[in-house]
C-alpha cells in the first residue's frame, strides 16, 4: 500500500541544503520501505525473497529446470556491460561489452579481482552514454563499503554546469548512495536534463566492511525507480526515460556535484543490464554474488 504524502520530503530537501550537500528535490512521495510491500500489478513477480527467487525462464527449463540444463537464467542474455575488476594497472575491462573504463586518482587494481577506493580522490571513469540510450535499465554494484561522511557515490551517470570530466553543479544525474543522511540509510534520485526529478530512500542501513549488493532499476513501462539494496527491495518512485538523461560523466564513487566525498570502498563487481529486472531476478542475483556468471 502507498505511504501518505507527508513533509519528510520537504524537511530532506531543507537539511540537504542547510549541509551544503547534494541539492536532492524529493518531488515523489516515497512508496515502499523495507517495513512496507513494493506495489506491483497482479502479473508482477512475487516478493524479493532470496530463498525463493526464480530465475526470468525457469518456467521455460532454464538452470535448475525440468530439462535438466544448465542455461544462465534469461536475465543473463540482457547483460550489456560487465566489470569484475579482474587484472593490476587501471585499466577496467568490460567483459561482456566493449565499454572499458579506467581508474582514476591513484587507484589499481589489486590483481584478486577487487578495486579499493580511498575516499579522497580515488574512482572509476566508465565510457560516455552507457545507460541514456536505453529504455530500461539496471545497474547492480557489489561493495564493501567502509562508512564514512553521507552522499558518498556507488554510481553517478551524469553531466554537470561545469562540462565533460568535471564536477560542479548536476544538470543531470542518476546516482545511487549507501547513506543519505546521518542515521538513514541508501538513497537514490534520477534528475534528468529538464529537471524532472524522481528518487528512493530508506532508513535502513547500509552493511559496512562486508560484500553487499546495491542497485537502481529504471521501468519504463511502470515509469518506476526501484531500489534494491543488502538483499531486500527499499523502495518505488517515478522514473523518466532515459534519453532525458545527459550520462556525459558516467562515474563509479564519484559525484557530479562538487561538495560530495568520493567513495570510501571495495568494488568486487559492476554490472549493467537493458532490461528493469523483476525483485526474483534481483535476489537470484545478490544469492549468487559476483563472478557467478560464466565469463
Amino acid at each position: 500500500m502507498a505511504r501518505a504524502i507527508s513533509f519528510a520530503p520537504l524537511l530532506t530537501s531543507a537539511v540537504l541544503l542547510a549541509c551544503g550537500e547534494t541539492h536532492v528535490t524529493l518531488l515523489e512521495p516515497i512508496i515502499g520501505h523495507a517495513d512496507a510491500s513494493v506495489p506491483s500489478d497482479a502479473g508482477d513477480a512475487a516478493p524479493f525473497d532470496a530463498g525463493n527467487a526464480a530465475p526470468l525462464d525457469a518456467a521455460a527449463g532454464g538452470e535448475g529446470g525440468s530439462d535438466g540444463s544448465t542455461r544462465p537464467p534469461l536475465y543473463a542474455a540482457h547483460l550489456i556491460h560487465r566489470y569484475s575488476f579482474d587484472g593490476e594497472g587501471s585499466r577496467v575491462v568490460d567483459s561482456v561489452g566493449s565499454a572499458d573504463g579506467s581508474l582514476q586518482g591513484g587507484a589499481v587494481l589489486d590483481g584478486a579481482g577487487h578495486v579499493t577506493l580511498d575516499g579522497t580522490d580515488d574512482y572509476v571513469n566508465l565510457p560516455n552514454g552507457l545507460v541514456s540510450g536505453l529504455t530500461d535499465a539496471t545497474l547492480i554494484a557489489w561493495i564493501v563499503w567502509n562508512g564514512g561522511p553521507p552522499w558518498q557515490r556507488v554510481l553517478d551517470f551524469g553531466s554537470t554546469d561545469a562540462g565533460e570530466d568535471m564536477v560542479g553543479d548536476a544538470t543531470s544525474s542518476l546516482f545511487l548512495t549507501p547513506l543519505r543522511l546521518p542515521g538513514t540509510g541508501p538513497a537514490t534520485s534520477f534528475q534528468t536534463t529538464s529537471n524532472e526529478f524522481g528518487s528512493v530512500d530508506s532508513d535502513v542501513p547500509f552493511p559496512q566492511t562486508k560484500v553487499a549488493a546495491i542497485a537502481v532499476v529504471v521501468d519504463a513501462r511502470k515509469q518506476e525507480l526501484r531500489m534494491y539494496a543488502a538483499g531486500a527491495p527499499l523502495g518505488t518512485g517515478k522514473a523518466q526515460p532515459l534519453a532525458l538523461l545527459s550520462d556525459q560523466n558516467d562515474w563509479l564513487g564519484r559525484s557530479q556535484w562538487v561538495q560530495d566525498r568520493y567513495l570510501r570502498a571495495r568494488y568486487d563487481e559492476f554490472r549493467i543490464y537493458d532490461a528493469a529486472l523483476s525483485d526474483a531476478d534481483l535476489a537470484a542475483l545478490e544469492a549468487a554474488g559476483p563472478d557467478s556468471l560464466a565469463r
